[in-house]
């Protein structure tokens, strides 16, 4: 895993977790205006930014992150944001309990179980688009469940296109099984569960997390799909960031 730091050493930490395949540089250029407020924890997973070895598990980069942060900040920052398979992440760590996360926020998190063969689909779907440049038709019954449509197609250019076929197939598989898991309720940090109203898989998603948390709010954003916060409404989406944790 590669972390990445930007701000302030003298600003409170962050820990900022970027999305399935997102580079991690995308990730930065959006959320860059908060390094005026906090000091920027950036990582990147395995498999994704170049030199890296293969991705491994969602509980293998949880570790690595966990013991980043015991390294460098004792084990405590002032708080957390990850979109999309960020908001996973958030979860494993979460569920792990191993480090004081502050504040937590969750942008579109999809943890609700889609099944090993829909991983599969979509880790085709990639490789195919990252081995030609074209994606198959497949691809806008995928954005339709996302609350997204062709037009948005651009978000694709956020994605690090040079993950091997192995970290596509191992990620996705992970992403798309995921359970979340009873441990995570005892774990008392606040948690910020955001998504779009067009997002039935976050929504599901909110619904399995909120048998378990226990001090969390939720905010449905109305006609907003997903990743639509984060790229299409940078700046308000930074100025909430900043608002919520403080």
């Amino acid at each position: 895993m590669l972390f990445n730091e930007f701000g302030s050493k003298e600003n409170p930490p962050v820990l900022l977790l970027h999305g399935m395949m997102q580079d991690w540089h995308s990730e930065y250029e959006f959320l860059k205006p908060l390094e005026k407020h906090y000091r920027l924890i950036i990582p990147a997973q395995d498999g994704f930014y170049d030199g890296s070895d293969d991705f491994t598990s969602f509980a293998d980069q949880a570790r690595q992150i966990e013991e980043y942060i015991h390294k460098n900040y004792g084990g405590k920052i002032h708080g957390a944001y990850g979109a999309s398979q960020g908001g996973l992440m958030l979860t494993e760590l979460l569920t792990r309990n191993e480090i004081d996360m502050g504040k937590v926020i969750m942008d579109g998190c999809y943890v609700a179980h889609q099944g090993k063969l829909s991983g599969v689909v979509t880790a085709w779907m990639f490789k195919k688009y990252k081995n030609t440049g074209k994606f198959p038709a497949v691809i806008h019954i995928m954005m339709k469940l996302m609350g997204l449509t062709k037009d948005d197609l651009g978000m694709m250019d956020s994605l690090y296109m040079k993950a091997s076929d192995t970290t596509i197939d191992r990620n996705f598989t992970e992403n798309y099984t995921y359970h979340t898991r009873p441990e995570i309720a005892e774990n008392e940090t606040k948690v910020y569960l955001w998504c779009g109203s067009k997002e039935p898989y976050a929504i599901k998603s909110h619904n399995i997390l909120k048998k378990y948390l226990k001090n969390y709010e939720e905010e449905i954003m109305e006609g907003f799909g997903h990743g639509d916060f984060l790229m299409k409404h940078t700046d308000e989406c930074c100025k909430k960031i900043v608002e919520t944790l403080g």
